[in-house]
């Protein structure tokens, strides 16, 4: 078989145009740091890497659940803590009145700061966590409390506790609210408002503001209500207990999502990332490689004409 000189031009040629696409394959490694760059130059590789993508965003979006459950439930805290302190500070003037030498024109001034304290109650029980109502169930684009009712409430001895409510009855098994935070695993971020700012702790302290009111009320009157207020206080007590128990878990849930991201992460880098400095020797014996190969194919294709001329 004889060998032209356009054969050795054309096989140069070739090998050459090769060798630019390995070239260029080395160098969009190195540039994004990614094995491949196309589905197609690896389908394994492209098929494990959306599958640890997806466990990654999953991971991430299940970490977001964590915070905004836990903002939840910390304002859910902060309120409850706020409800319990005013309902220590009735129980200590509600003591003070229990004295029988105070006049009535003195229990009424014990009275105004009770019902003052009442309307804080009502009003942290319309708490809202960005735009919704933490404490009115999976009613969460309506209050919980008619302020105005509860002060007409307080005002009316024979008035009924439905009234204070926005829906017009007291709530009962409102429903819970839950957030997936990891996969299978959901917890709960709301108290039931039935438990927290049922009618049970407004008829209390209504009774107690009624008592304040009357001048037919004793000492003896008041402090029988003093075991009311105990189990109020109690309850709201419990209520806290549970809800820190449930951002205890949280908080373990939120560690294991930080392990598992970092874990995801490492996979998915392992699997798609490139080793810097094996594609940079990769690169350097290419390009050697390249230049050897122009270097025989100047030698091998022969001069022309011209050359001879000059």
């Amino acid at each position: 078989m004889r060998v032209t000189q356009t054969m050795l031009t054309q096989t140069n040629l070739k090998h050459l145009s090769s060798s630019y696409n390995t070239l260029a394959r080395v160098q969009e490694q190195l540039i994004s740091g990614k094995r491949i760059q196309k589905a197609s130059e690896d389908p394994v590789v492209a098929m494990q890497g959306i599958r640890y993508r997806t466990e990654v965003r999953e991971v991430d979006q299940f970490r977001r659940n964590v915070s905004e459950a836990t903002s939840w439930m910390d304002l859910t805290d902060s309120t409850l803590n706020e409800v319990t302190e005013a309902v220590k500070r009735i129980r200590e003037l509600t003591t003070q009145a229990a004295n029988d030498t105070y006049e009535s024109s003195q229990r009424e001034i014990i009275k105004s700061e009770v019902d003052q304290l009442i309307e804080h109650i009502g009003s942290l029980a319309n708490s809202k966590a960005g735009e919704k109502y933490i404490y009115n169930g999976t009613k969460t684009d309506q209050p919980l409390i008619n302020v105005d009712n509860l002060k007409a409430y307080l005002a009316n001895p024979a008035g009924s506790v439905d009234s204070i409510y926005e829906s017009g009855t007291a709530p009962t098994a409102s429903g819970k609210i839950e957030f997936e935070v990891s996969k299978g695993i959901t917890v709960q971020v709301n108290m039931q408002p039935e438990t927290v700012f049922g009618k049970e702790l407004f008829e209390g302290l209504h009774k107690l503001s009624t008592l304040l009111k009357e001048t037919t009320t004793t000492g003896a009157d008041l402090s029988a209500e003093l075991d009311t207020l105990d189990t109020l206080g109690q309850n709201l007590i419990t209520e806290r207990a549970e809800l820190g128990a449930r951002a205890n878990r949280l908080e373990l849930v939120d560690n294991r999502l930080q392990d598992h991201e970092i874990i995801a992460k490492t996979i998915m880098s392992d699997n798609e990332d490139i080793d810097v400095e094996k594609v940079i020797m990769e690169l350097k014996s290419h390009e050697t490689v390249h230049r050897a190969a122009l270097s025989a194919g100047a030698r091998i294709i022969q001069p022309t004409l011209l050359d001879f001329l000059r």
